[in-house]
């Protein structure tokens, strides 16, 4: 490597070091506590789109359908990564702790490729943009030249998309979410107060997606600050290694796979709805399908702080304490999800009449039910998923997901032309399920372990939690006609008994000390804003 010469400052800094023989309480807690960080990234930036949408929405719907679409646009076109951004969070991290002189070429190859990729994928949207306006978009005449203007200013900006990606996930390699969670806020909020601030002063949409381009230019400055900052070992260089580079390419190619697929899983029934059933069932269907898939910011945000921390374990090859940290993150994810989709499964025709109306309670019930167990089986099978991403083994995912595909086609069709909206949501559970059921046998075989030791060591008592809790709730939502304050007091009965259960139950002593660390945490950060304030209050 260019910088294996470096002596004392390719080394790790002292907090790597000690969190990376960190005890499994201490290890558990860090997981836990980066999580939570995850879920703030998520939620704060939704809160204030919620809030802000509206003021968007003044751009009239042809203007602000078109900003939607160049949203979801950007998103496939991240495609381009290649795969390369979990690579960088998995190779950086297990490079860390014992070979940190190559993180240098591994953050400078990312980079490099990254950028190549999106200059290459930019310039192709670049050319189909005017094609895409006036052939494939039903676009009004009179906005077309601003929609071919705003859609190349996002085909400009996929590079600097990528390479921001790209410095993120170096942060997260180095187990560094304070940071990313904080620049990623202030991403996520340009993105949305832009927009609300362009069609405020009536910016055409060409130019506050030039001004977003701009804010995620500052962004991936303050992403280079920090990568600094994490990470002082690392310097910028021409990448040399290229076996290792070969490797992640690999890496990258399965995770792009599995990217590319991961899609159609998810909407084929609406599309075998819509060509099947008519129209208005992807309507009855989809609106209660993203309200219970929401939960899935759970998992999610636990895997994003989870990876980096097995991948670690498996470089130093202590396999006994990353099948523990991945078996406690799978009894978390149970007693975590279960309380809401329990409530979700048992007041499904109350919930879906407050929200949505009675119509979409008579129609969606039984799909929201199932949906509500496939989303159960889809968050805990996030532990194994990335379980097979920290032991370099990313095809094995990628290869169930296209066993999965060649199933789930034929079986999306026969259910749905035979059972409708709910025939859709068995597809989708059941596809849940099979991919639970491959990644759980997966990730027991290649780290050795059973199957009851895999799914956290206590299923018995995590399926027994389970049916009471789901019982207690199905009591409480009985009772709902005749008592709504008995009903909502035995639901809430019902989550306290399953918290407490499961609390002395099913999760073991490193969950709850990783629990109480996210407590004290919080008490640290309200402790330090009161002593902010009041040091502000006394300068004052």
């Amino acid at each position: 490597m260019s910088n294996s010469s470096r002596g004392d400052d390719a080394r790790p800094t002292p907090e790597i070091v000690v969190n990376a023989d960190a005890p499994p309480d201490r290890m558990s807690s860090r997981v836990a506590h980066n999580a939570l960080l995850n879920i703030i990234g998520v939620l704060l930036p939704v809160g204030l789109a919620v809030f802000l949408m509206p003021v968007v929405a003044r751009l009239g719907p042809a203007r602000f359908g078109l900003l939607g679409l160049a949203w979801a646009i950007t998103e496939y076109l991240l495609l381009f990564d290649l795969g390369l951004g979990r690579a960088i969070v998995r190779f950086v991290a297990a490079s860390l702790h014992d070979r940190p002189e190559e993180i240098s070429g591994i953050a400078s190859f990312g980079v490099a490729t990254q950028v190549i990729a999106g200059t290459v994928g930019g310039a192709l949207f670049y050319s189909v943009v005017p094609v895409l306006v006036h052939r494939v978009f039903t676009v009004p005449p009179a906005i077309q030249p601003e929609a071919i203007g705003m859609f190349r200013v996002v085909a400009v900006s996929l590079p600097v998309i990528l390479l921001l990606s790209t410095l993120r996930a170096v942060l997260e390699g180095a187990e560094r979410f304070d940071l990313s969670n904080a620049i990623k806020i202030l991403s996520s909020a340009a993105a949305v107060v832009i927009p609300a601030l362009g069609a405020h002063y009536g910016l055409s949409l060409p130019a506050i997606m030039a001004f977003v381009l701009v804010s995620r230019a500052v962004i991936v400055v303050l992403y280079g600050i920090a990568v600094r900052r994490a990470l002082p070992m690392l310097h910028w260089a021409v990448p040399r290694e290229w076996r290792r580079f070969k490797a992640m390419l690999s890496f990258g190619g399965w995770v792009a796979t599995t990217s590319a697929i991961s899609p159609i899983l998810v909407y084929l029934d609406r599309f075998t709805l819509a060509s099947v059933t008519g129209i208005a069932a992807v309507g009855f269907y989809t609106a209660p399908y993203e309200g219970v898939a929401r939960l899935l910011v759970v998992p999610v945000a636990l895997i994003g702080s989870l990876l980096p921390a097995l991948t670690s374990l498996e470089a130093r090859r202590q396999r006994d304490r990353l099948s523990e940290l991945a078996g406690s993150a799978v009894r978390v994810l149970a007693v975590v999800m279960a309380p809401a989709l329990a409530t979700i499964f048992a007041f499904a025709p109350i919930l879906l009449t407050l929200w949505l109306g009675p119509a979409y309670a008579a129609q969606s019930t039984i799909a929201v039910r199932i949906l509500a167990i496939g989303v159960l089986a889809n968050a805990i099978a996030h532990a194994p998923f990335v379980t097979l991403y920290a032991l370099n083994r990313p095809d094995i995912p990628a290869k169930f997901h296209i066993l999965e595909l060649a199933i789930h086609v034929p079986l999306t069709y026969l259910l749905v032309r035979s059972y409708g909206i709910s025939g859709a949501a068995a597809a989708w559970a059941i596809r849940t399920t099979l991919d639970l059921s491959l990644l759980l046998w997966a990730a027991g075989r290649q780290t050795g372990r059973s199957l009851p030791a895999v799914l956290g060591g206590t299923p018995e008592r995590t399926a027994a939690a389970l049916v009471i809790l789901f019982g207690m709730t199905g009591i409480a939502a009985w009772t709902y006609p005749k008592s709504v304050p008995v009903s909502a007091a035995l639901e809430v009965l019902a989550i306290a008994s399953f918290l407490a259960l499961s609390w002395w139950w099913v999760l073991k002593d490193v969950d709850r000390a990783a629990v109480a660390s996210i407590g004290r945490a919080y008490e640290r950060y309200v402790r330090r804003g009161t002593l902010v304030r009041a040091s502000a209050a006394e300068g004052s």
